[in-house]
């Protein structure tokens, strides 16, 4: 006739906050019908798992910033690297640039071109980049259970969202040698070794 303990499975779909929410007015209703004291914490006793899973999830946020920070400084290197190859690579051409200069090449079309060869560098690079991290997971597959880490996976989305900002800062990367290089004069470039 007595009922002492009572489990419940929350649905999955609920975030730990409205399952910690459920739990509250769960437990005000049981004192509402038991004609119990809301201030009285001992009659009724609710243990709710999802504050532990909040936590989790708090770490979880706490790990997934740390991660975005290094992907964020990766990608500056990867930058900073771009910039410093389109640099070398503009010193290197500086005599074709003059000669394009002479013969009436604009401006504009010395800073389409660096800037072309710093997005196809970057596009490759991006390629190789993915198809390396995708085959990773895909060799890593599930060996990681034992750590709690079930299926790592990178969506669509954000290997797009990656990708995208990785051209456009490949494009930003040459954007500063190109223009560098097309106010070089045409008799300055021819002289240069």
């Amino acid at each position: 006739d007595t009922v002492s303990t009572v489990y419940i499975a929350y649905d999955e779909k609920l975030n730990p906050e409205q399952a910690i929410a459920y739990s509250d007015q769960l437990k005000k209703e049981l004192k509402a019908r038991k004609k119990v004291s809301p201030d009285d914490e001992n009659a009724v006793v609710v243990r709710n798992r999802a504050e532990g899973l909040k936590d989790s999830f708090q770490f979880l946020f706490v790990i997934t910033m740390i991660v975005g920070f290094i992907g964020l400084g990766t990608l500056l290197a990867g930058i900073i690297g771009i910039s410093n190859i389109m640099v070398y690579i503009v010193k290197e051409r500086t005599q074709e640039i003059g000669v394009r200069k002479a013969i009436g090449a604009k401006p504009r079309s010395i800073v389409t071109l660096i800037i072309q060869e710093s997005i196809v560098i970057t596009v490759i690079s991006g390629l190789i980049g993915v198809a390396l991290g995708v085959l990773t997971l895909k060799l890593i597959g599930n060996s990681l259970e034992e750590y709690f880490i079930k299926d790592p996976s990178v969506g669509w989305l954000l290997i797009t969202a990656a990708f995208i900002s990785l051209v456009m800062s490949g494009l930003l990367a040459g954007f500063v040698p190109a223009y560098r290089a097309s106010k070089i004069k045409p008799i300055e470039a021819l002289r240069a070794e």
